[in-house]
């Protein structure tokens, strides 16, 4: 007969093999929710990117491709014949390549003067002491929140006084409107995150306020400053209302304003359509995916410091 004394070591491995099992139970648990979460967030992120490219990838198909197979009743998802010929229709016919230049002349001249002038306005009210401040910082998002719906009438008069209307200055102009505001703003919570003994260091070694804020802040700053600046020309490069309403000549049109004027009652060119749109996304993807970095840090810091 068996003692306990016998009994003890077998049921010691029992045990032993019982909590061995039991914990390659969980350990393959816990492999089937890794892959099935991995499974569920690259199917989602598959599914929205699919969502996201499609129009992007249609838009380039049709670009390069004959009217036959856009107009046609069948749906072809890839081009049988790859041709230029939308692009030629909308550079030569429909004065695209125009258009380009313009809205690259005012976009970039509005950010570099609106980036300019944000990053003085936002230095001052991040650095220096003067009664208002605090009043000025906030009315400057106030007029930012303010619809350009409600804006453009007494700008129009305005400019119209000013004998400025149907140029690309007067959209130079009108850009500042919103571009400034929200570069301040933005500037502004930047700015505060930089720690103010860095410029003191610099005005005891003999800088100037403006020598430390050229020397110090600014090249601290950077990121704040492209993501301001990107932002200023996409939305320079994007408006549509300001350049309708303010240009009525085709010398001063820009791209949103030439898409628009392709689509003729209930006729669309969906062939240099599309190759405009084509010409007016390009610059604005590859300045966001060169600088997308600098994007990110700039959002960060201007939304959670200061």
């Amino acid at each position: 007969m068996a003692t306990p004394r016998d009994i003890n070591p077998v049921m010691d491995r029992l045990d032993t093999v019982g909590r061995g099992l039991g914990a390659g139970a969980r350990a393959s648990s816990l492999r089937r929710g890794r892959r099935l979460k991995k499974i569920v967030v690259y199917g989602t992120v598959s599914f929205y990117l699919f969502i996201v490219l499609l129009p992007l990838y249609w838009m380039l198909r049709s670009s390069i491709s004959e009217n036959a197979e856009m107009y046609g009743v069948a749906i072809q998802f890839f081009p049988t014949q790859f041709t230029l010929a939308q692009f030629d229709a909308a550079i030569n016919k429909w004065r695209f390549g125009q258009f380009l230049g313009n809205s690259l002349e005012v976009a970039l001249i509005t950010t570099f003067f609106a980036t300019t002038m944000s990053a003085l306005a936002a230095y001052s009210l991040a650095r220096l002491r003067y009664p208002g401040r605090g009043a000025l910082a906030r009315s400057i998002l106030f007029v930012y929140l303010v619809p350009g719906g409600l804006l453009f009438i007494p700008l129009y008069i305005m400019m119209g006084r000013l004998g400025l209307l149907n140029s690309l200055f007067v959209l130079i102009v009108v850009y500042q409107s919103f571009a400034i505001p929200f570069c301040t703003w933005m500037l502004i919570g930047y700015f505060k995150g930089i720690p103010v003994e860095l410029e003191e260091a610099a005005l005891i070694d003999g800088c100037t306020r403006v020598g430390a804020m050229w020397r110090v802040l600014l090249p601290l700053a950077a990121p704040g400053l492209v993501a301001a600046a990107i932002f200023t020309f996409t939305l320079s490069w994007n408006e549509f209302l300001y350049a309708l309403i303010f240009c009525n000549s085709n010398s001063c049109r820009t791209l949103p304003i030439g898409l628009a004027s392709l689509i003729r009652g209930d006729i669309y060119l969906f062939g240099p359509m599309m190759a405009g749109s084509v010409m007016a996304a390009i610059p604005v993807m590859t300045l966001y995916m060169l600088a997308q970095r600098f994007v990110v840090a700039g959002l960060a810091a201007g939304a959670v410091k200061g």
